[in-house]
């Protein structure tokens, strides 16, 4: 009895020690586990570590979170393709895997690493630190596009889908840039002007409030928002006006004839009246053709801008000539008549004009 109590004994104390071991094990285990998460979650929030990963991101072209990251350290306002395309070309032969970093001195006490393989500096990343104490990158870089756009008081509008901020404006209350050629400006609509800069690519821009639309200035990267309108009154008066100005270099029509539909204490009157004409020969034919209005944008009631394009055909015996033309006119409505007050030609408008 006394040798089998002693079994008993001994065996009961041998699983005591089995069940100690393994709970020593697993403690163990738990511990090392649990210190492994710790020393990740700590190094994730180290700033070095944000930059093994986007690198690391960029290595396997995985752009999932790169740009809405890029939107939140360095706000923006290029499209993903734009972004993603300048990323690429930014690293495209680098092998990432020999890149160095230092911190860069910043004026701005931004925290920025330059990039270096070997002595060659490849790009800078600007941290930020994320609301989760995570360190976000983003590679630094200048787009070398910039716009203007001018809106009404009000109006908001979107460039390649991004809200534009009031951080981007640079006057609340300035003439609208077609209307800058007039002796007086008083009655020149009056707009909300945004500089934009940084930008990848020429911009997208589009504009919420219905009924409103978007003109570029044919001669500068200047966006006009305004209504627009498919009027057929308004579209009568430009295409009588454009045609009325077609007419004059071919002495078809009379500078008299310009002077009364046109503002004459402007530049575009100053522009014409010196034009010389007389070497134009003399032809039996000029007829229009293919008139078409292609959009009108009006910044308030009293005034708006408007793309024009018509051909042109001037005959003289066997001899002819067809014009394929593109207008964009400026007009102030004067005491009740439209008058312009603004005026560029760019023949690539007209579908016919030949792009080498």
């Amino acid at each position: 009895m006394s040798s089998r109590r002693g079994g008993i004994k001994r065996s009961a104390g041998i699983t005591i020690l089995i069940l100690v071991l393994l709970l020593c094990i697993g403690i163990s285990t738990a511990f090392v586990l649990f210190t492994k998460s710790n020393l990740a979650s700590k190094e994730a929030k180290l700033p070095e570590s944000a930059i093994s990963l986007y690198l690391k991101q960029i290595k396997n072209n995985d752009f999932n979170g790169i740009y809405e990251n890029s939107l939140m350290i360095d706000p923006h306002l290029n499209s993903k393709e734009d972004y993603d395309q300048a990323i690429k070309d930014i690293y495209d032969g680098v092998n990432l895997d020999n890149l160095i970093y230092q911190v860069e001195k910043d004026p701005s006490d931004n925290l920025l690493y330059g990039l270096y393989d070997g002595n060659v500096k490849v790009a800078v990343i600007k941290l930020v630190k994320g609301d989760n104490g995570k360190w976000l990158a983003s590679t630094v870089f200048e787009g070398d596009h910039s716009s203007i756009v001018e809106v009404p008081a009000g109006i908001i509008f979107k460039v390649n889908g991004i809200e534009v901020s009031n951080d981007y404006i640079s006057n609340k209350s300035v003439t609208a840039t077609n209307f800058s050629g007039l002796d007086d400006a008083s009655d020149a609509p009056k707009v909300v002007r945004y500089d934009l800069n940084n930008l990848i690519s020429e911009p997208v821009i589009t504009v919420d409030n219905a009924g409103y639309g978007v003109i570029k200035d044919v001669l500068s990267n200047t966006y006009y928002v305004g209504k627009t309108s498919t009027d057929s009154d308004l579209k009568e008066t430009v295409l009588n006006a454009a045609k009325t100005c077609a007419r004059y270099p071919t002495k078809d029509g009379t500078l008299g004839a310009i002077s009364a539909i046109t503002i004459t204490g402007s530049d575009f009157y100053d522009r014409i009246k010196t034009m010389d004409n007389q070497w134009y020969a003399a032809h039996g034919t000029s007829q229009f053709s293919n008139e078409n209005v292609l959009s009108i944008v009006q910044q308030d009631e009293n005034s708006m801008i408007a793309n024009v394009v018509f051909d042109y055909y001037i005959a003289a015996g066997s001899t002819s000539k067809e014009y394929h033309i593109g207008y964009q006119i400026s007009f102030l409505n004067v005491r009740g008549t439209w008058k312009i007050a603004g005026f560029a030609i760019d023949n690539e408008l007209n579908p016919k004009t030949k792009v080498w």
